[in-house]
């Protein structure tokens, strides 16, 4: 009896992960009804959806927007700052499932689909890294919620911390009129909270001036705007 509960105990411990799996997008942005692993999906460069979110707040006057630093294991862009929340849809998902998944799962913060305000979809091809051919549509999506970027619980294996930056020095850097800017990085390793200076180098590569178009709906949403938001 103890040897058939060993076995099985050895049998259970070496099953391998599931295979995480999206769905494949026609050139449209449409599900095909096939679906196909995450990695294969990067090696062959099918299309695929992702959601995006970027967090803004207001404190001591001043506007703030938070990007993540992605994570230097990443295959992608890694050490790279991106938007608050960034993730893909696994097959059967939409922005409704999956989105309030991933800002819980990668910074901690509970939210409802209802609070996300839509801005649109972008078309973003990423071939930077060899062997990496990523095509996503990703669903854009603005969160006003006063955070505390220290108190954030953050997801160790996706972010190496985050970046609280003013959303007018954001705008100056990414329209050119500053070539570096400062703000407050807040490291996912218990560390303390220190000032860094950033440069649009520092952002994962972009041919669309996204980060621009995104902190100025940002400024629009911020000055009472709520028509015509989009990316």
């Amino acid at each position: 009896m103890r040897r058939t509960q060993a076995a099985v105990i050895i049998f259970i411990c070496s099953q391998e992960a599931p295979t995480e799996t999206v769905d494949i997008l026609d050139c449209r942005g449409r599900k095909t009804g096939e679906i196909i692993s995450r990695e294969e999906a990067h090696r062959s460069g099918v299309w695929h959806g992702a959601f995006h979110c970027i967090i803004f707040y207001e404190r001591d006057g001043i506007s703030l927007a938070l990007f993540q630093k992605r994570s230097a294991r990443k295959k992608i862009a890694p050490g790279r700052f991106d938007v608050s929340v960034g993730g893909h849809y696994a097959s059967g998902e939409d922005a409704a499932t999956a989105g309030p998944r991933e800002i819980f799962e990668e910074l901690g913060i509970e939210v409802r689909f209802e609070e996300l305000v839509s801005v649109g979809k972008r078309v973003f091809v990423y071939g930077f890294t060899p062997g990496v051919r990523d095509y996503e549509f990703q669903d854009i999506f603005l969160l006003h919620r006063p955070v505390q970027a220290s108190e954030l619980v953050l997801q160790r294996e996706e972010l190496d911390g985050v970046f609280e930056l003013g959303v007018d020095s954001g705008i100056h850097l990414f329209s050119g009129k500053e070539q570096r800017v400062g703000g407050l990085f807040h490291p996912n390793n218990g560390s303390s909270t220190e000032p860094m200076q950033m440069s649009t180098a520092d952002f994962v590569s972009s041919l669309d001036n996204y980060y621009l178009k995104l902190l100025l709906l940002v400024r629009r949403y911020l000055n009472g705007e709520r028509e015509m938001l989009v990316i």
